[in-house]
């Protein structure tokens, strides 16, 4: 924020939505996140088979209840419990196997998202990237019931304590208001993870990075104020009938997508303006960067919607060519600001 100051991160905030298509990303993740989330739901009831943590899947379920839309928590939980009166197997089966790879496409969407954030391409095998959604999706899910397992037993163990102490009353007004930062920590420990290790470029591990954060913090505020207004203002049962749920449902998980690939966004261009960070295009710092036709930049995936990302696609191109024949470079495209009455009719 030194070297860009606010109002410079912020245009550059702006072209990134832009050019990167920051929306449609989101909307591409929502569904994927669809079609992972109920075999990850599968997931996550048979390991609670191989784990001691039985109450983990109804504690999950309580947790998830203050965050989600009545009407998506209505087909969540009744998918979660037909799932929990199945016969769950004791064994690895070729469904528990294709469920995890199908609950690990949303991990794997997420990864194309960042590596477009670091403007780089992706230079790592197919075994290892899938190899690492997996695994990814398998932590998490063990990360999820262990946490929630640890505050159902904590919760319990602190109103012992309050018992005996004799300060029952107060103890339970700490413990509703201190969920949240909890929960909090939680959710910007699982995107730093996910921000760590997911783009192909060298990171430094942070727990706390300023898109980690800013993505937790929007998802808090977001997801309430989504909450209200589907359960007192969204008619949605009235406009989409017996899906309205379905809707809700993908629209919660549009919104969680939008912001995670912010929040993705927003460390890259912190890291790219930094002088200790990466150049943008390069995988680790002090690296050259490869040049502009070579980087996801060249024909970004918002040039085909936006006037103003299709310029900025070709102002790149032209200024490499103009470095290569030693004329001075024109301004970098990401600093240049084009009014829309100076746009050429035509992009070549």
């Amino acid at each position: 924020m030194t070297e860009l100051g606010f109002l410079g991160f912020a245009k550059m905030l702006y072209r990134r939505w832009s050019d990167n298509a920051i929306s449609d990303r989101a909307a591409q993740l929502a569904y994927y996140f669809m079609f992972a989330l109920f075999p990850f739901l599968f997931f996550l009831v048979t390991l609670t088979a191989y784990l001691p943590l039985q109450s983990a899947a109804q504690d999950l379920l309580a947790r998830l209840d203050t965050f989600m839309p009545e009407q998506a928590m209505g087909i969540v939980r009744g998918q979660f419990e037909k799932l929990l009166t199945v016969q769950r197997p004791r064994l690895l089966t070729l469904s528990l196997v294709l469920a995890i790879w199908s609950a690990s496409r949303g991990v794997d969407a997420i990864r194309t998202s960042l590596n477009l954030a670091y403007d780089v391409k992706e230079s790592r095998p197919f075994w290892k990237t899938q190899g690492m959604a997996i695994a990814i999706t398998v932590l998490g899910a063990v990360l999820v019931l262990v946490s929630v397992t640890g505050i159902a037993l904590g919760g319990k163990a602190g109103e012992w304590l309050a018992d005996r102490a004799g300060v029952t009353r107060y103890y339970a007004l700490v413990w509703a208001w201190s969920r949240w930062p909890v929960t909090m920590l939680l959710i910007m420990f699982v995107a730093a993870l996910l921000y760590y290790f997911l783009p192909d470029v060298e990171q430094q591990w942070r727990f706390i990075t300023p898109g980690s954060f800013t993505g937790t913090a929007l998802w808090l505020v977001v997801t309430w104020g989504f909450t209200q207004y589907a359960e007192h203002f969204g008619k949605y049962d009235a406009t989409y009938g017996s899906i309205g749920g379905v809707i809700v449902l993908l629209t919660w998980l549009y919104l969680t997508g939008l912001i995670f690939v912010l929040g993705g966004e927003i460390n890259a261009i912190l890291e790219h303006a930094a002088h200790e960070g990466k150049a943008r295009g390069a995988r680790a710092a002090g690296e050259a960067p490869p040049p502009p036709e070579a980087r996801p930049s060249a024909a970004a995936p918002g040039a085909a919607k936006e006037r103003t990302a299709a310029v900025r696609s070709h102002l790149r191109l032209l200024r490499r060519r103009e470095e290569r024949r030693g004329a001075a470079p024109r301004a970098a495209a990401d600093d240049v600001e084009i009014p829309p009455e100076e746009l050429p009719p035509d992009v070549p």
